[in-house]
Parts: structure tokens; sequence; C-alpha cells
């Protein structure tokens, strides 16, 4: 039996149809490849901006509520790792979507929509964890006060240096020495002068996106060879 498309999914296409019509011209081929980092910074903007023009009170309020903190990983962790990765507070942080936007969208050009989301989800979820550990044996060493506990730590930055670590081995060869260099010389700078759970964070992720390049990178280029090896074997056979 063959099932007809339903009008379902008849709708769907032609809304998507649509969408591509009113996308400017001048965009279309930019943004062919890009949809996961166009969705996600669409949606970043939108959430900061909204929570943005809430009434003082109302806005630390929803931002505490999204942190990562010890506090809250500790009560409800999914929902916090989840909602903290769609926050930038203040709105002046959104100038970061122009980076997230370049790097995620060429993560995804180059390894594809699923693996692009597992270099975030990863980058965003490894890093948090490494600073939550961080923090807790700070605290037992009495290194830092019991503020760490409440403090904000919310935005798109474990994921955009998770990309960018990422992109390591899309970099050409004869490049990619001095983008390794490069990026490893910010991050120092940005620990070294800010000195910070945040920026080792950032340095987390940048090494857990390098793992994951090289892990899906390897195994893009296997593929290829594994299904060459099976059509001959059932050649053979």
């Amino acid at each position: 039996m063959i099932n007809e498309p339903g009008p379902g999914s008849g709708r769907t296409a032609a809304l998507l149809t649509w969408l591509r019509r009113q996308w400017p011209v001048p965009f279309r081929p930019w943004a062919h490849g890009r949809d996961v980092a166009i969705l996600y910074s669409t949606m970043v903007v939108v959430i900061s901006l909204m929570i943005a023009i809430q009434p003082p009170h109302r806005l630390a309020a929803l931002v505490e509520q999204s942190s990562t903190n010890l506090a809250n990983m500790a009560a409800h962790p999914f929902a916090v790792l989840f909602l903290s990765a769609f926050v930038v507070s203040p709105a002046t942080g959104l100038i970061l979507i122009v980076p997230v936007l370049i790097c995620y969208g060429e993560v995804q050009r180059w390894l594809g929509r699923v693996s692009t989301i597992l270099v975030i989800v990863f980058g965003h979820v490894g890093a948090t964890l490494v600073v939550m550990m961080l923090e807790i044996t700070a605290l037992h060493r009495h290194i830092v006060g019991f503020s760490v506990v409440v403090k904000p730590d919310v935005g798109v930055s474990y994921g955009m240096f998770a990309a960018i670590g990422a992109l390591l081995f899309r970099v050409p060869p004869s490049w990619r020495t001095v983008y390794g260099l490069a990026t490893l010389a910010v991050i120092a700078v940005l620990v070294i002068w800010f000195r910070d759970f945040t920026n080792l964070g950032h340095a987390a992720a940048y090494l857990i996106g390098i793992s994951l390049s090289w892990l899906l990178h390897t195994a893009a280029l296997r593929r290829p060879a594994m299904v060459q090896t099976g059509r001959k074997s059932a050649i053979v056979t």
C-alpha cells in the first residue's frame, strides 16, 4: 500500500515555500544550511528582549530563575540548563549573537544539524558542570563566599566557545595552528584578566568543542569508506 501525503504535509510544504519567498533574496544562499543557527539566534534575541523590557525587580527574578547557579542546579537542574541557554542579560550582551550565528552556521554547514546541536548541548552542559564542580571545590576550601551559590549565570557563551573549538578541524591545515593559537590566546587573556569561574567555563567549553569536532569529523570521514566496503561485500556476495 502506498501512503499518500495528507493535507497536513501539503500545508507544511506551502508554509515553507512561503517563508523561503519572504526571505530577502541576497541572504537566501547564505542562510542555506544554517537553519539551526538562525532559529536559535532568533529565539535568544526574542526571549532576551522580552525579559529586558520587564520592570527591574521582575527582570532580576527572571534572570535568577533561569540561572545555572548552584542553588538552581540543586533544585531543578534540567529546567535551568535549558532556559539559561536562551537568556542573555543585560541585553547589550546580545552582540554575541553575531559570532554565535557565524560559528553555529559554519559548524552546521560542515557537520550537519544533529552534530551542531550536539556541539551546542555538550558545550553548554559540559561547561556548566565544570563550573559547578569548581565552585563547589572553592566553597569547600573557603576560597569564595557563599554568594557564589546564587550568582546569576546565563547566556550563549558556553555553546559559542564550544563551536569555536569545534571549528578547529574545519580550518585548512595550513591555518589550523594559527587559528588554534589565536583562540587559545583569547581564552587565556579572558581567564587571566577576569579570574572568574565563567571564563574557566569558556575554556572548558572550547576543549569540549575540539574533542567533539575531532570525533565527529573522524566519524564523517570513516562513513563513506564503510559504505564503500559494504557495497563491495554485497557485490562479492
